[in-house]
């Protein structure tokens, strides 16, 4: 578990890291207010996936935790404001006062997923990925080997939220036994790092290709497919 921890560490920084070269390569002169907002959500979530990482080193594990729901808010956000969000709604959404009262996170998830995924279904093993990437984002599992399972019967979305807003799952790490010592298991550390990871996965493609920026979704695509086919089954397998 050791190694796949070191290998997602180093995987996910090289991905980030390129991805922020591809996103700092042009300038965005004639940019509507949509586009800015999207290009914000992916520094935003650029942004949150390398503290996360810098957290991780620091073995702050609880606050590199409270991150990873933040990362995956920029993604839905970023993709719903970009192909789903009416003109009034990302004016309001611009706006310093945060005017846009935003739909809740399911009615979210079901208008994105057509959008950006429905080509998916013409690929068996992206299907599967994405289908597993929708269910336990907002399906109450009890299963082994998903995500942070929890014993409690949460969906991933609302664990995420356990960690960001603190509930009893990050306040039972804080302590082994009886000491004031955390308790990470490492398969939850090696999630910690997959996790942000995929949310960047799936909203830098998505961003590139409305932007018409096919050349650079390509790149992106090949690391990305790459990036999942030596992950998911060490993953799956818990090393």
């Amino acid at each position: 578990m050791s190694n796949l921890i070191e290998d997602l560490t180093k995987r996910g920084a090289e991905f980030r890291e390129r991805v922020d070269i591809i996103l700092r390569r042009s300038d965005y002169p004639n940019a509507d207010t949509k586009t800015f907002m999207v290009i914000g959500y992916v520094v935003i979530a650029l942004q949150h996936h390398r503290a996360i990482w810098l957290l991780k080193e620091a073995k702050f594990y609880g606050s590199a935790f409270a991150l990873v729901r933040p990362v995956f808010d920029a993604w839905l956000r970023g993709l719903w404001i970009n192909a789903i969000a009416k003109p009034e709604q990302i004016k309001q959404a611009s706006q310093s006062q945060n005017e846009l009262r935003f739909p809740n996170v399911p009615v979210m998830l079901a208008a994105i997923r057509p959008v950006y995924f429905g080509h998916a279904e013409q690929d068996p093993e992206l299907k599967k990925i994405v289908d597993d990437l929708f269910d336990i984002l907002t399906t109450p599992t009890k299963e082994k080997n998903k995500p942070i399972a929890d014993p409690r019967n949460q969906s991933l979305w609302n664990i995420l939220h356990g960690y960001t807003h603190p509930g009893a799952r990050p306040l039972s790490r804080v302590f082994t036994g009886v000491q004031v010592k955390q308790s990470y298991p490492e398969w939850e550390i090696a999630q910690l790092l997959n996790l942000p990871t995929i949310a960047l996965i799936f909203l830098i493609g998505p961003v590139l290709i409305s932007m018409g920026k096919q050349a650079e979704a390509n790149e992106v695509h090949a690391l990305a497919v790459k990036y999942l086919a030596d992950f998911n089954e060490r993953l799956n397998k818990g090393g």
